[in-house]
């Protein structure tokens, strides 16, 4: 049960909320509370929207969802209720006043995980790849890439005389006369039919 003190606190941190769902003409379904009951075991704090069409009043609606999930009434305004429930597997608001264990245990779990491995003395643990391998193996890669991009200049020179030879011998040069057969066939001189 809330106290006054931690209802109005609630309040303060839903006000910036958005309606995360909304009841509507078919009112308060199974399907609609095991939504809510994730919902609120993501979040711990949602807003609900009851629309214009549907059968229940915002006060109605909270009682009979507060009912079936344990959750905590916090507010009602016009067509707006807000509903908390302390998640079970990820608690994370702490509210003032109240039991706050979990949320702490929680959060210290959060810090554990994100903090660096540290040895004993609490020096930071070294990478085992940061060594004289990696250094060996640096140098190892640097030298097979300079291998690959000489091999690629090589291919690329032999392949461009390579076309060069083929374009001369197609533009009809002939390289002991320096002529083009062109000219023999303009003079006459061309291949005999």
């Amino acid at each position: 049960m809330l106290t006054g003190k931690q209802r109005s606190f609630l309040k303060g941190l839903s006000h910036s909320y958005k309606p995360l769902t909304q009841v509507g003409k078919e009112g308060i379904s199974e399907a609609f509370l095991t939504q809510l009951s994730l919902l609120l075991d993501q979040h711990e704090l949602v807003k609900i929207n009851i629309l214009d069409n549907s059968m229940e009043s915002a006060d109605s609606a909270a009682r009979q969802i507060c009912e079936a999930l344990n959750a905590e009434f916090v507010q009602a305004m016009g067509n707006k209720l807000t509903i908390y429930r302390q998640s079970r597997n990820n608690p994370m608001l702490e509210i003032p006043g109240a039991d706050n264990t979990r949320v702490k245990i929680n959060r210290q779990n959060k810090e554990m995980m994100s903090k660096k491995a540290t040895t004993k003395k609490g020096g930071v643990k070294s990478r085992p790849n940061q060594g004289k391998r990696s250094v060996a193996k640096a140098k190892r890669e640097e030298a097979e890439k300079l291998e690959k991009e000489q091999a690629m200049a090589k291919f690329k020179y032999s392949y461009s005389k390579e076309q060069s030879s083929k374009s001369n011998r197609s533009s009809g040069t002939s390289k002991e006369h320096g002529f083009k057969a062109s000219h023999y066939k303009k003079a006459g001189r061309g291949t005999s039919k």
